[in-house]
């Protein structure tokens, strides 16, 4: 008697148990095929590795504008190109800024875009599109995105950078109190992690360029570009986008007549 109750509850266990693990890897694979977060490059992830290893027939790239003011919202679209067309989706991620759905085939979820549904394509070719809203602050950020094709076959995008200028303005400090002397001041704080303060001053009303490049004199970015009325200026730089190294930030300030009336350069790093 004893006997046949073990047995009884042990066949009884076996099905409620495998019941649970059947709900519980539904529910993983419908979230999958519903979207999913965290598998871009941005996560340092190994991708869609749920479906297998990324190959090269998949190719992932995203298009837009490469230059927004702070603030500024741009239209960006995502193709992914390559597989059988089945179960096409996509993980789609910034560094900093806001992203949004601008067609009904994308998401957010946890601040990334991704698919609503396992889509399809003919043609060997699909395309998600999207905005992205610029931070408040100027630098250089990253776009990213993970392409799935084919349920099997994925592959990443190449980071796509945005670079992030200032309002032409660059705000005016010290309520417009007169200036002697043209000058570029040290960032603050420097080393700095993500976002540091670049404040230069005018004597008169110049035109104004601010430009970052990298350790080997590639421009980064522009910060300021247009005519300033005299006065005491400062800017944000964010380096979220950015690799922790030595840059360099630049001033040219020119004549209403276009004559070069000013130039500096500072050196800066950032530590991540």
């Amino acid at each position: 008697m004893k006997k046949n109750v073990t047995i009884f509850n042990i066949n009884y266990k076996f099905p409620f148990t495998l019941f649970l693990f059947c709900l519980l890897l539904s529910s993983y694979v419908y979230s999958r095929s519903s979207g999913v977060s965290g598998y871009t490059l941005k996560s340092g992830t190994a991708g869609c590795s749920c479906h297998g290893a990324s190959v090269s027939s998949v190719s992932v790239t995203i298009s837009g504008p490469s230059t927004l003011k702070a603030g500024e919202t741009g239209s960006y679209t995502a193709t992914i190109t390559g597989g059988s067309g089945t179960g096409v989706g996509a993980d789609i991620a910034a560094s900093k800024g806001n992203l949004a759905n601008t067609d009904g085939n994308l998401k957010l979820l946890n601040g990334e875009l991704t698919h609503t549904s396992a889509r399809s394509f003919s043609g060997g070719r699909y395309t998600f599109n999207f905005s992205y809203t610029a931070p408040a602050s100027a630098g250089v950020q990253t776009l990213y995105a993970t392409g799935v094709s084919s349920k099997q076959q994925w592959n990443f995008a190449p980071n796509f950078s945005v670079n992030v200028q200032s309002p032409v303005s660059g705000g005016i400090k010290d309520n417009g109190q007169p200036v002697d002397n043209y000058s570029l001041q040290q960032n603050y704080p420097n080393p700095f992690n993500p976002v540091t303060k670049i404040s230069y001053s005018l004597p008169k009303q110049s035109s104004v360029k601010l430009i970052i490049y990298n350790s080997i004199g590639q421009e980064i970015t522009t910060l300021v570009n247009g005519l300033q009325p005299a006065g005491n200026y400062s800017v944000n730089f964010d380096g979220s986008g950015l690799s922790s190294g030595i840059y360099f930030y630049s001033i040219e300030a020119k004549s209403e007549n276009g004559n070069e009336v000013f130039k500096s350069i500072k050196k800066m790093a950032l530590l991540k």
